[in-house]
């Protein structure tokens, strides 16, 4: 029997079962997965340990209201976030818009009328407006009410001496144009990139080791303005006197699998889920084994006819793992040791692995 922590339309019920799959979960509790239906992990995934997460998402009825056009879009959905609803209704939103739920209030007598529409999603649209910043133009999209409180904003410093047009009280509109410039100094504009960050999930249903991206991220965009030091026409410094983000980065989501599937249950692989425990490590033993067993196949006494490698890690030369190397504990824990030596952990070693085909 598993334990499993099932979410239907964000209730949370704990329950023991002997399902085998996920489907099979839902099969027994009289869940019935419609098309539009969104179930995570999906239904063929297996349940094979305790605490095991299942989200239900029945799909419903929601209209999507742009607050700027006033047009609005009903939609058959399953998606539990306002922009993703919007999305499913075909608007396009930017990262500056404000979108949230909003409860819809049926009386009785319009019940009718307005069917069992009972969510709204409002879209509260961002101004757009083009800041030419010592000549780099940059589009905003803002909330701002005025020109200076959308410098403000994005963090844009002048100098008394700027010229900015139009006045800095002036109200923003639709596709207003702001124009600083700097006179007497020499400045220069630079575009350059901002990585995306990267933020690693692990999948207990994915196997240990295996990679895949959730969501591609992007990298953003910024633009550093730097005065120049001139001496008889010839740079001879530069300052960098701000830096403006014309686009946010877009984080990376890289779902990395804890599963572990032992085709090899050798003593050599149960004393390395000992040691590996002991160590810390209990939860990488899936990129542990699966390095060994490509190395060694856990054999203590393996040694490669070429290189003259060794052991279960395949130490060069075999001398390295200590006075005791023909010991297989010894030589778990100098590979162990190893790993997290030169890559960090286990499963950086097994990363690197995945790519360069050695460790």
């Amino acid at each position: 029997s598993r334990v499993v922590r099932l979410s239907v339309d964000g209730k949370t019920q704990t329950i023991p079962t002997r399902a085998d799959t996920v489907e099979e979960l839902l099969e027994r509790l009289d869940i019935t997965v419609g098309e539009r239906d969104i179930v995570e992990p999906d239904l063929s995934t297996e349940i094979i340990e305790d605490d095991f997460r299942i989200n239900v998402y029945k799909a419903r009825p929601v209209t999507v209201v742009d607050g700027s056009t006033g047009q609005e879009v009903t939609t058959i959905t399953a998606h539990p976030t306002p922009r993703q609803v919007a999305a499913t209704a075909g608007m396009e939103v930017f990262p500056e818009d404000i979108v949230e739920k909003e409860a819809i209030i049926v009386e009785p007598e319009n019940l009718m009328r307005d069917g069992l529409i009972a969510e709204k999603v409002v879209i509260e649209r961002a101004t757009p407006a083009n800041i030419n910043l010592y000549g780099n133009a940059i589009a905003v999209r803002t909330h701002a009410k005025t020109v200076g409180e959308a410098l403000s904003e994005r963090n844009i410093q002048t100098l008394p001496d700027d010229v900015i047009t139009p006045s800095l009280d002036t109200e923003l509109s639709a596709d207003t144009q702001v124009f600083i410039v700097r006179v007497g100094t020499q400045i220069e504009t630079i575009e350059e990139q901002i990585p995306a960050p990267v933020e690693m999930i692990q999948d207990a249903n994915m196997v240990a080791g295996a990679q895949t991206i959730r969501e591609p991220g992007a990298p953003g965009r910024k633009i550093v303005t730097y005065q120049i030091n001139l001496e008889n026409g010839q740079e001879t410094g530069r300052v960098a006197l701000q830096e403006v983000v014309t686009a946010e980065p877009v984080k990376r989501v890289v779902a990395e699998g804890t599963k572990v599937v032992i085709s090899n249950p050798s003593a050599n692989v149960a004393l390395g889920q000992q040691i590996a425990a002991e160590m810390g490590y209990a939860d990488q033993f899936g990129c542990i084994y699966q390095i060994f067993q490509r190395e060694s196949g856990w054999n203590h006494t393996a040694r490669n006819r070429s290189s003259g490698a060794f052991g279960i890690p395949q130490s060069l030369p075999a001398t390295k793992m200590g006075p005791n190397y023909t010991d297989p504990a010894t030589q778990i824990r100098w590979g162990i040791g190893y790993m997290v030596a030169r890559y960090g952990s286990p499963c950086g070693a097994q990363a690197f692995w995945s790519v360069n085909k050695w460790y």
